[in-house]
């Protein structure tokens, strides 16, 4: 349930934020079916992954934060604090939430009245749990370096400023090579910006300049090889065209000269939505319909539960976890997303059975013997086995242990 409370939540705080900038809901509707139908959030949604629930409370302090800056009046501290509080929940789920809360702090720097005192207040909210957090982690120095520090900077940007910038442009040429409509959609959102001047309002102001720092804090600090780190500016960039495409349509009662506008813009996002959904949702259909049976894991995992018995312990992939907790036995997950300096391997002692990927050999296999292969290989679809792996294992178990 967790990625439908998050994936939803962040949609309608997509939804909420625009809502709040532009006098209508088109430009709202735009954003969050922008955000709804993107490949990689609903991926990451499907996946648990906490990005989805950053970005979600990323969104709500930046409405907050948004809400205070327009008026124009001395902010209300009470809502920064609020804003700052979501920005360190965010930083909470995620360590790719830091540029945003950072870019946060600078358009407070930039628009507020009170800006100093304004920036103290978001900050000391913002740090407030990663502080707490870094106090009880640097307890245990060595857990922290391996477990945290190492994979942070593993996924930090390397190499020069002038290829980064490139490196970056091409990470986003790769997302969007099969959705050109989102170079369209944008071209239209720009057009609306310049036609309704939208740097006049102040709270459009303040979004296009924290989206243009997050993209440029991206641009020089994310590594280019790292996770889903791009749906959080992108977030930002629909949010844009959000608030362009609803200028577009209130040119649609003007004259003929700029009703283009509001057509070509309604088209184009209709066309970006169909384009979305068609490798975000499409896929995910085709995979029902077809490979439903294949893809059923209490299926495809009903061999390995019916043999573990409560307390056996097991090393191997992550994938069959929920399955050997569902049995009543331990897993030892191979599976470690940092820098390895050793093959991690199984103790035919300890580990009485291992489940590995069909065919993978693994370090200390001359303790065990294979003794099931398991899982169905996916059926192609037009030629396709679409995206994901199968549930295709094997099960091997120890000599030493009967």
């Amino acid at each position: 349930m967790s990625y439908q409370l998050f994936g939803g939540l962040g949609v309608w705080a997509a939804f909420a934020f625009v809502k709040s900038i532009t006098p209508g809901t088109i430009g709202a509707w735009v954003a969050a079916l922008s955000l709804f139908f993107w490949p990689d959030w609903v991926l990451t949604a499907k996946e648990s992954r906490m990005d989805t629930a950053a970005i979600a409370a990323l969104l709500l302090s930046t409405l907050l934060v948004v809400q205070c800056l327009r008026r124009g009046t001395p902010a209300g501290l009470g809502r920064l604090f609020l804003g700052g509080l979501c920005t360190s929940v965010a930083t909470m789920f995620h360590s790719a939430a830091l540029p945003w809360g950072a870019g946060l702090g600078i358009v407070i720097l930039i628009f507020a009245p009170n800006r100093f005192r304004s920036a103290l207040v978001f900050g000391l909210a913002a740090a407030a749990l990663g502080a707490a957090w870094l106090a009880y982690a640097l307890q245990f120095p060595q857990e922290f370096q391996a477990q945290y520090l190492s994979l942070l900077l593993n996924r930090l940007g390397s190499g020069g400023i002038l290829d980064r910038f490139v490196a970056e442009a091409a990470r986003y040429g790769m997302e969007f090579q099969h959705l050109p409509t989102i170079y369209v959609l944008a071209f239209f959102a720009l057009c609306g910006v310049i036609a309704g001047r939208l740097w006049t309002d102040r709270g459009a102001r303040v979004l296009l300049t924290l989206t243009a720092l997050i993209l440029l804090l991206h641009e020089l600090v994310a590594g280019k090889n790292s996770g889903f780190y791009t749906l959080y500016p992108l977030t930002l960039v629909f949010c844009v065209i959000g608030i362009g495409v609803e200028a577009c349509l209130a040119e649609s009662g003007t004259r003929y000269r700029r009703r283009w506008l509001a057509v070509g813009a309604t088209v184009v996002s209709l066309a970006f939505m169909a384009n979305a959904a068609a490798f975000s949702v499409g896929p995910r259909v085709l995979a029902y319909w077809f490979q439903g049976p294949q893809r059923d894991y209490a299926l495809q995992m009903a061999p390995l539960s019916s043999r573990l018995k409560p307390g056996d312990q097991v090393w191997g992939t992550a994938v069959a976890w929920f399955a050997v907790v569902k049995a009543g036995a331990r897993q030892d997950v191979l599976d470690w997303m940092g820098p390895v300096v050793e093959a991690p391997r199984p103790d035919p002692l300890r580990h009485k059975y291992v489940v590995v990927h069909r065919g993978i050999e693994f370090a200390g296999s001359d303790g065990y013997r294979k003794i099931l292969e398991f899982g169905s290989d996916l059926p192609l679809v037009f030629g396709s086995r679409l995206a994901d792996r199968s549930y295709t294992l094997d099960l091997w178990q120890s000599n030493a242990l009967p």
